[in-house]
């Protein structure tokens, strides 16, 4: 079976913002019956984040981002619909989810890496499960209930930066009243900086001064906790009581151009590619 692929072409480079021609589209033979353990699965929508800015440079910069490789398929989150099977606990025609996808119309996995849609009405919504029932929404849920020092009843206010992103759009709902939560820094990562990046030494000793901490939060810290924070996010999307912004791009010759135009502020909400209608 052919399936197309998108290949990292080029890197951008040292500071350099990255560029249609570090993408490229090209056909990728797929089996149709998978080996013991996988499963063929079509691809429904791709994912594409800031974080992936890092994973096109050669040294992503952190221990839990791997480096995509210069002449292969890149990944990132995605969901799709099985297609044959020969793993545990999995049909044709289940809707599926992985933090590992490869940018295919079509692919091979490993049936242990991949979770069915939950709660089952989901299945007709998946672009959800990368969003605002996903690992975006448990950034928001999360780094606002665990990362954000809030106290209720705290007399707090709420300050979100980039808020029309995929956890900022989400963030800023989720409680009455006054709360504070700064997340992300998109706006560094195509600088040749660590991360966090450094800040100024007027900035440094204002901190100091207010006594005001720089807490870096990463979700994957809080695994014992996403169970419970999904089962939220989905009840709350359900409810209509949490709102939910998508930008979708059609076809996956279109991943690229979605990536640099959500690098470049050109999305509200969750960028996503729609490759093959459900």
């Amino acid at each position: 079976m052919k399936a197309k692929a998108v290949i990292l072409a080029s890197r951008p480079g040292a500071d350099g913002e990255p560029r249609m021609e570090n993408f490229k589209v090209q056909e990728q033979e797929v089996v149709e019956e998978p080996p013991e353990g996988h499963v063929v699965l079509k691809t429904i929508y791709l994912s594409v984040d800031p974080y992936m800015r890092c994973r096109m440079n050669e040294d992503p910069g952190t221990d839990y981002l791997s480096a995509w490789t210069v002449g292969g398929v890149a990944e990132g989150g995605g969901v799709g619909v099985v297609l044959s099977s020969r793993g545990e606990g999995l049909s044709p025609g289940d809707v599926v989810t992985s933090f590992s996808w490869p940018w295919q119309t079509h692919a091979v996995l490993p049936a242990s890496g991949l979770q069915k849609l939950a709660p089952a009405w989901l299945a007709e919504r998946p672009s959800l499960a990368l969003g605002a029932v996903g690992m975006p929404g448990l950034t928001a849920l999360l780094g606002l209930r665990t990362g954000g020092h809030i106290e209720p009843r705290g007399g707090q206010a709420l300050v979100v930066s980039g808020a029309a992103g995929a956890c900022g759009h989400l963030v800023g709902q989720m409680n009455v009243g006054g709360h504070v939560v700064l997340c992300g820094q998109i706006s560094q990562y195509n600088k040749d900086v660590p991360y966090p990046p450094p800040l100024p030494l007027h900035t440094q000793t204002v901190l100091q001064e207010r006594n005001i901490s720089r807490d870096r939060f990463l979700v994957l810290n809080y695994p014992d906790k996403h169970a419970e924070g999904l089962q939220q996010l989905a009840s709350w999307v359900q409810s209509g009581q949490l709102k939910v912004k998508e930008t979708i791009m059609d076809g996956i010759e279109n991943v690229g151009a979605a990536f640099v135009s959500m690098m470049q502020g050109g999305n509200i909400g969750k960028q996503l590619v729609l490759v093959s209608p459900l």
